[in-house]
């Protein structure tokens, strides 16, 4: 498994822990201090990352997508943190220096 972590600028700390099966996700865990409403969003939005290629496009598509059919809101964290994070697990590195 493959960990990063991001602290935007004005954001939360994010940890995105992931699981890649070849080229796509297998399983991907979202922790940190940041708040997702409701509660069972990290879930979906997890859910959503599942079995795809884990290219920034892709991801933020997905992300955008679950956030949506969801109404889910996204406190101290955007969409584009989540992505970059995502990515750079996958590809085994982090996305920025921690703070």
């Amino acid at each position: 498994m493959h960990t990063s972590v991001v602290k935007a600028p004005g954001e939360k700390l994010l940890r995105v822990s992931i699981e890649m099966a070849g080229d796509v996700i297998r399983d991907v865990r979202f922790t940190g201090d940041f708040f997702i409403y409701p509660e069972e969003g990290v879930s979906r939005i997890e859910g959503a990352l599942c079995g795809i290629i884990p290219e920034l496009n892709t991801v933020l598509c997905r992300l955008r997508e679950a956030v949506d059919a969801g109404n889910i809101q996204l406190v101290g964290l955007s969409i584009e943190s989540i992505a970059r994070a995502t990515v750079a697990a996958a590809s085994g590195r982090d996305a920025e220096k921690r703070p």
